[in-house]
């Protein structure tokens, strides 16, 4: 298994339908039939932010992602966020999505020591996930608002104090 930053000519597609693979599988019974199906490749852009993006690799075959950088909203700033993690159903529970959050938040500590990310509120294991990591739950559940509807997601955060 291979972690490295993503290259301005990786195959951006590929992770798209990772993605998508991922959200149709590990959001059934979370989010409504209706939302996953209006999600196409077509709905991330991946290509867009891959300077802080990571990949894992198995073979030449795109396996997980992790996403991280700069706070994107202002209420945020001067704090780092993860954007997004994901690993194909396939190899999931295997180690690979540590190593991507590793390699993700090693390169953002070196940059901040406040951290934030937010995550689907019926979204447990990834909140365990997360909580290994040093994140805790910020304030209870929120609406956010999405092109395909609704999705309620907690913040997490984590600080790390020198």
């Amino acid at each position: 298994m291979l972690i490295r930053r993503a290259r301005r000519d990786d195959n951006f597609q590929e992770v798209a339908k990772l993605y998508l693979t991922v959200w149709r599988s590990a959001y059934a019974g979370m989010l409504s039939a209706k939302f996953l199906d209006q999600l196409s490749v077509d709905t991330w852009h991946p290509e867009r932010g891959w300077q802080q993006t990571w990949l894992a690799f198995q073979g030449s075959q795109v396996v997980g992602v992790c996403a991280a950088g700069p706070a994107r909203k202002a209420v945020w700033s001067g704090w780092g966020e993860v954007y997004s993690i994901y690993v194909h159903p396939s190899i999931q529970h295997r180690g690979v999505g540590q190593r991507l959050m590793t390699a993700a938040l090693t390169d953002l500590d070196a940059k901040t020591d406040r951290l934030y990310l937010e995550v689907l509120t019926a979204n447990r294991a990834a909140q365990t996930f997360y909580r290994r990591f040093g994140f805790k739950q910020k304030d209870s559940a929120r609406l956010r608002v999405e092109s395909q509807g609704h999705l309620s997601v907690v913040e997490m955060v984590r600080l790390r104090h020198s």
